[in-house]
């Protein structure tokens, strides 16, 4: 073979000479070396090691790397999430700035790998991105999807096409045409308007990863929200898909002889085949992960075969999504939903590759995709005009109906705002799709220059304007009512009880014990073991339910709580559902666990143990822990439903709702009842003990001269008889309550009432009510040492009273205002 005298013909393993095309067999991708052998005779062999495929691609790698990492560290301080970098790394190595037959456009160039190792490259990267975004998602999110959800999800989605559909073919119809043509297509405008009208989990779930809302209420009704408007759309577009191909056969076969006669059959076969992928993704691969996580020892990390089988049926489901003409994330997309979320496995799978996948591939398949945007295109003003109205309209629209129905079911509008740049957010898969599209000839490059520019600004612009509404503080306050004064009769009473120390085990039963679980008023009990992260550069979170074998590593001190709940749930089998967990993490972020705990299941109940522990005889403070007391009062002010502080003192003259079986007495309760909500929620809870016979309940309600003479004027007082009626008539189903009324005018004279009942009782009951005005506890609030007790509450712990009870302090569940 011979070679011609101009170089450049050699920087290709493939070129043109003349009317000649040769090759060089085997390809050889890889170069010989920064340094190439001067004593090698094959012209190739000299050639720039850049020129060749690897290194070519490495180079574009590390380029675009350092670019988005240089942009990333600037935006992020103005609120911008990583993809608003990827972006622009893209747009900057585009045709707009890298311009034709200039060296730095031949060298990023990709027309030569086009079809080859660049489409490879980032099939790869996008593929895997829906995999890991699948893995992080929490399945509950779906079982748990209220109508809400489903109501924003479809008028967010169909709704704004159906919409979008009529105002483009009916109420603008003729815009944007001169001279009876118009310069956008009418396959474009669908394009254009159905891509904008949706809602992707994986960028939505992206965004509020990034901006670290994905816990809160918020961030979950998005995420359900748009797991609604991705399964309908997808179940839309496979439905569009299998009844094309259906015509499409349908058509050859009438049109022409075709030897096949089964080729008619090659759509009901695609379809069934991709039945039976949803089928073994649910009722075989995500059984066989919980085998995989049963077999991984508690606090083990996951075996690394176990995590490489996995990839290697994912890049499988690829293929067959792709065969049955549905896009490939579709297959890795279901079968991450089908992997356990969290640890051991989910967290195992995305510290593996989510740095790799988010930092490294997906840039590149950003800058891929931008490639072809060229800003000379954008010299026609009607263009410009017309794709501009199209993508503002889809936006107000979907905007719109997204706010509305948010408004209808009395969300706060600063969240309802919220919630609607959420869902109009727009990222990889806009991008992807405007870029598949492109390719396609389906839309013109000046429309995918306008587009691509729309999703950099809109990236850009949204994420800070996020910050700026929507207070992270009420990241986990609810917009439900989970609180136990709200219950359903007869439905399941759902508490977490979390546990300190060793000494807080058997309290704890003992309270969950009177709280008379039966079968027909279940207890679901979730115990979070809470350690504090000593030696180790990560959190770790174990639920003790999925991992049931032994682990080797005792460090985490967990098998006395395991136990005793295990024994608790044996006790009440049928009355009592027990999960355990052991979270070790740092203090400042315990509170977290414990609220995304709370949010996951839908308690109604958080108790949590005081940071003092007394002596036997209750006379002296055993132990004082200023970051438990710190972590209360978080989980007070950030909870997503009630919580109680639950103070424990064990002295020999008092008992356990057990030992008073044992001697046939009564375990005797005092609720305190000032008025307000949280003393009516302590009272619900006061109100269900009564169905234990083991205890004797007493609710001592304190009421004013004025509030004896007058009529009832305002509305919480209301309220509060209301819940009274039934305690006073003793009418309460299954219980009895021992009701009585105490005349107080001062706070002085509630210390006095409290100091005489105060050994009387092996429990008080009382409600936090902070910030509250009331005349019984009129000027104590200066007096008060722990804040989070509440006044009455702080008076029954402290020393100077000398009471020797156990006090429960109930705070309901603070509403979003």
């Amino acid at each position: 073979m011979e070679f011609g005298d101009d170089r450049n013909l050699y920087l290709r393993d493939t070129w043109r000479e003349g009317n000649t095309i040769c090759g060089v067999l085997p390809l050889n991708p890889s170069s010989n070396g920064i340094w190439p052998s001067t004593k090698l005779q094959d012209p190739i062999a000299n050639i720039e090691f850049w020129n060749y495929m690897f290194p070519h691609v490495q180079i574009i790698f590390l380029i675009v790397t350092v670019l988005w990492q240089f942009f990333h560290f600037f935006f992020k301080r103005l609120g911008m999430i990583r993809f608003t970098s990827h972006m622009l790394t893209g747009i900057l190595l585009s045709k707009s700035f890298l311009k034709e037959n200039t060296p730095a456009r031949n060298f990023f160039s990709t027309e030569d790998y086009k079809d080859t190792l660049f489409g490879l490259v980032g099939a790869c990267s996008y593929m895997m991105f829906w995999f890991l975004m699948g893995v992080k998602m929490d399945l509950s999110l779906v079982r748990n999807t209220g109508k809400k959800a489903i109501t924003i999800g479809l008028s967010s989605v169909l709704l704004s096409i159906t919409v979008c559909s009529l105002i483009f073919f009916v109420i603008l119809r003729d815009f944007g045409t001169k001279n009876g043509q118009t310069s956008v297509k009418f396959y474009e405008v669908i394009v254009i308007y159905s891509i904008q009208c949706l809602s992707s989990f994986p960028v939505i779930g992206n965004l509020l990863f990034e901006l670290r809302l994905q816990n809160s209420e918020l961030g979950r009704l998005a995420m359900s929200s748009a797991v609604i408007s991705d399964f309908s759309t997808s179940v839309l577009s496979a439905v569009l898909v299998f009844l094309k191909e259906l015509r499409e056969d349908k058509f050859r076969l009438g049109s022409m002889f075709i030897g096949d006669v089964n080729v008619g059959d090659r759509p009901l076969k695609r379809a069934g085949t991709g039945v039976l992928f949803v089928c073994f993704a649910i009722y075989v691969f995500r059984p066989l992960m919980f085998v995989i996580i049963n077999r991984t020892p508690s606090g083990r990390p996951v075996k690394k075969f176990y995590i490489y089988f996995i990839i290697i049926l994912v890049f499988g489901s690829a293929v067959l999504a792709d065969w049955c003409k549905q896009s490939i994330f579709l297959g890795p997309f279901i079968l991450g939903l089908a992997v356990p979320h969290g640890p051991p496995l989910g967290s195992a799978i995305l510290q593996k590759f989510e740095s790799a996948v988010f930092g490294t591939f997906l840039p590149f398949f950003v800058a891929t995709s931008a490639e072809e945007l060229d800003t000379s295109f954008l010299h026609s003003w009607a263009d410009l005009k017309t794709i501009f109205v199209i993508v503002f309209v889809s936006f107000i629209v979907k905007f719109a109906l997204t706010t509305l129905p948010a408004l209808l079911f009395r969300m706060p509008i600063n969240d309802c705002l919220a919630l609607s740049l959420i869902m109009s957010f727009k990222g990889i898969f806009e991008l992807g799709a405007y870029a598949f599209g492109f390719q396609r000839g389906s839309i013109r490059p000046v429309t995918f220059t306008i587009l691509s520019l729309y999703i950099l600004l809109n990236s850009a612009i949204i994420p800070p304007i996020l910050k700026r509404i929507y207070d992270p503080s009420r990241m986990y306050a609810g917009y439900e009512k989970r609180n136990m004064l709200h219950m359903k009769p007869n439905s399941e009473l759902r508490i977490l009880s979390c546990i300190y120390r060793t000494d807080d085990i058997h309290p704890m039963i003992n309270l969950l014990e009177a709280t008379f679980p039966s079968r027909e008023n279940p207890v679901a009990t979730y115990v979070l073991h809470l350690m504090e992260l000593i030696g180790r550069a990560t959190p770790v979170f174990i639920s003790h339910r999925l991992q049931t074998r032994k682990s080797e590593d005792t460090s985490y001190n967990s098998e006395s709580v395991i136990a005793s709940f295990d024994q608790f749930h044996k006790d009440f089998f049928g009355s009592v559902f027990v999960s355990t967990y052991t979270a070790l993490s740092v203090p400042k972020t315990m509170h977290g666990d414990i609220c995304m705990l709370a949010l996951n299941n839908t308690t109604s109940l958080i108790i949590l143990p005081f940071h003092q522990t007394w002596s036997a005889d209750g006379s002296a403070i055993v132990s004082d822990s200023n970051m438990i007391r710190k972590l209360n009062k978080s989980v007070l002010e950030l909870s997503p439903c009630s919580v109680g502080v639950f103070i424990y003192r064990s002295n020999n003259g008092r008992r356990t709702i057990r030992e008073t079986a044992a001697s046939f007495s009564s375990y005797k309760v005092c609720m305190l009842f000032l008025g307000g909500k949280d003393d009516r929620e302590a009272l619900t809870l006061a109100k269900r003990m009564a169905r234990n016979s083991r205890i004797e309940i007493t609710v001592v309600c304190l009421i004013s001269s004025e509030q004896r003479s007058k009529q009832v004027a305002d509305w919480d007082r209301m309220l509060d008889l209301e819940l009274l009626r039934d305690v006073k008539s003793n009418a309460l189903d299954g219980g009895e309550v021992i009701y009585s009324e105490r005349v107080v005018d001062d706070a002085s004279q509630t210390s006095t009432l409290l100091k005489s009942i105060g050994n009387e009782y092996d429990m008080f009951i009382v409600g936090r009510e902070k910030g509250r005005k009331s005349v019984f506890t009129e000027g104590l609030e200066e007096w008060s040492e722990f804040e989070e007790l509440g006044v009455v509450g702080d008076l029954l712990a402290s020393q100077d009273l000398k009471c020797q009870a156990s006090v429960l302090v109930i705070q309901q569940q603070q509403q979003m205002i």
